[in-house]
């Protein structure tokens, strides 16, 4: 999208005529020849970038994202880390988990442990308070990769099957 901005940006000043510098101590410098940019050129170029600006936020309103598979790590304590850690090298070996981008969230609490939650977009898929001892840690991974599996496979058939042309996309 910056491409074809920079391209329309590029193509006004083109148009408009570039403004002449000043310089000190002006050296020569060899420059090719540049042919002219007609106006239907201009306007097949102004097409083409919102062709595809178009095309990107089709892509961005139908959850198809650039990147996908990315766990973020939004947690504070040790227990929140190794939870996180062990989270994601399970993760690994799931697919449907591993093409899923995921937040691992966390508020400590001293006096009841560390409360942890996955979100999904705005939606949470795990949620569960953690007790400060790190060899209790591997069960509730367990847990939460089946969880957070199970969800997003149920998820996604909903939206595969519940595809209502008459509904707008999901707002914010």
């Amino acid at each position: 999208m910056q491409r074809y901005s920079l391209a329309i940006i590029l193509f006004i000043l083109i148009i408009l005529g570039l403004p002449s510098m000043a310089v000190a101590n002006p050296q020569p410098v060899e420059e090719e020849p540049q042919g002219e940019v007609s106006v239907e050129d201009s306007e097949e170029i102004i097409e083409e970038a919102g062709v595809a600006e178009e095309e990107l936020s089709r892509q961005f309103r139908l959850g198809e994202p650039g990147i996908q598979g990315v766990i973020v790590d939004r947690t504070i304590t040790m227990t929140g880390k190794t939870f996180y850690r062990q989270f994601s090298q399970l993760s690994l070996e799931r697919a449907i988990i591993g093409n899923a981008n995921l937040a691992i969230h966390e508020r400590p609490s001293a006096r009841w442990g560390s409360q942890i939650w996955i979100t999904q977009g705005n939606r949470i898929l795990f949620e569960a308070t953690m007790p400060p001892r790190l060899s209790d840690i591997d069960d509730y991974v367990e847990v939460a990769i089946d969880q957070v599996e199970e969800l997003i496979i149920r998820q996604t058939l909903i939206e595969a099957l519940d595809s209502d042309p008459d509904l707008a996309e999901e707002e914010i």
